[in-house]
């Protein structure tokens, strides 16, 4: 709830794409921390170990916050790095279609745990079928959306959009002093608000 807390009271605008990567990153791993609490009931983590519910919550948990990591670094330093501003429009759409691919690809793997699908299987019961369509879907789209970010990456190169303010990003809070301070030194002035 700190997290909340201080992305409500922050000067973050809320169509800023680190804020939507940000809320996302604390649903998915509020998700995949709410599947934990079940694992760690030693009943059920008797029926559900070596199951899909385990992968579903391991991938909750572990590679959809790296993944998130990952793209909130470049959002927040590609302008920096590159001095070529990201399209927040691409962004927002480039979020939007990895967490419905996230969550098409991971969220079935609950059911098919609990349904009793062992995790390393070659051949499995035709019941499952469908359920493993809608998984393989959702990886499809959220490896589509890896490619529309290196598309997002090479846009703002060729597009060349100059960055805006001091270091590019809308929602940075920043001081206007161009020197290093010392460390018990006094601010020349209030920090500088760049918010569109």
């Amino acid at each position: 709830f700190s997290w909340l807390y201080m992305l409500g009271s922050s000067r973050n605008c809320l169509y800023d794409p680190v804020v939507w990567w940000i809320v996302g990153f604390i649903f998915l791993f509020t998700i995949g921390g709410v599947t934990g609490i079940i694992l760690s009931a030693s009943v059920l983590d008797a029926l559900f170990h070596d199951t899909w519910f385990v992968v579903a919550h391991f991938h909750y948990v572990l590679s959809l916050g790296s993944y998130s990591t990952v793209v909130i670094f470049l959002i927040w330093w590609w302008p920096v790095i590159s001095g070529c501003a990201l399209n927040k429009y691409l962004l927002q759409g480039h979020w939007f279609v990895s967490v419905v691919g996230f969550n098409l690809c991971f969220f079935p793997m609950h059911f098919l745990g609990l349904y009793g699908l062992p995790r390393r299987v070659c051949c499995y019961d035709p019941t499952f079928y469908w359920m493993n369509n809608v998984s393989s879907l959702g990886g499809m789209i959220s490896v589509i959306s890896g490619v529309f970010l290196m598309f997002i990456l090479w846009e703002s190169l060729v597009v060349g959009n100059k960055v805006v303010g001091l270091w590019g990003t809308p929602s940075v809070s920043i001081n206007a002093c161009t020197v290093p301070l010392p460390h018990h030194g006094l601010y020349v002035g209030s920090p500088v608000y760049y918010c569109f």
